[in-house]
């Protein structure tokens, strides 16, 4: 698998934010989908033991972003349009997971993606789908 690039600033897998969560993202060809294996800090609960929606969507919304990475093109610039989340079972903090997000569909106009956070044993505690269009130039410019 390759490592993809990451943030020095994202939320997610922001490398110098000192609260993001440092997820380290790689590209799986072989099933053609892009994984990360994290575990939430228990700051990032709702309940205790287990993580608060936003966050769940957030690692939902990443996975399925980065999805449009597989092919190694970094230079593509999209941005999430719609984010539909399906919350399965509590996501647990402070124990093993994996993200995982591929391809659905892709057109000119957008790309559909989906994603999943899951359990050691594959049990899927949330999924997610989106639909990425292309960043507009002036957000680039930032």
């Amino acid at each position: 698998m390759k490592k993809q690039p990451g943030s020095r600033v994202c939320f997610i897998c922001g490398q110098e934010n000192n609260i993001s969560i440092k997820a380290q993202y790689y590209t799986d060809t072989v099933n053609q989908q892009v994984v990360s294996d994290i575990t939430i800090p228990k700051r990032f609960n709702g309940w205790p033991g287990y993580a608060h929606g936003g966050i769940v969507a957030a690692l939902l919304d990443e996975a399925a972003f980065r999805s449009i990475w597989i092919d190694g093109n970094y230079e593509k610039s999209m941005v999430t349009m719609n984010l539909k989340i399906k919350l399965r079972l509590p996501t647990p903090t402070e124990q093993p997971l994996k993200t995982v997000g591929w391809i659905v569909e892709t057109n000119d106009k957008h790309v559909e993606v989906a994603s999943e956070i899951r359990l050691l044993d594959g049990t899927v505690t949330a999924r997610g789908q989106a639909t990425l269009v292309k960043a507009p130039d002036s957000f680039l410019e930032d």
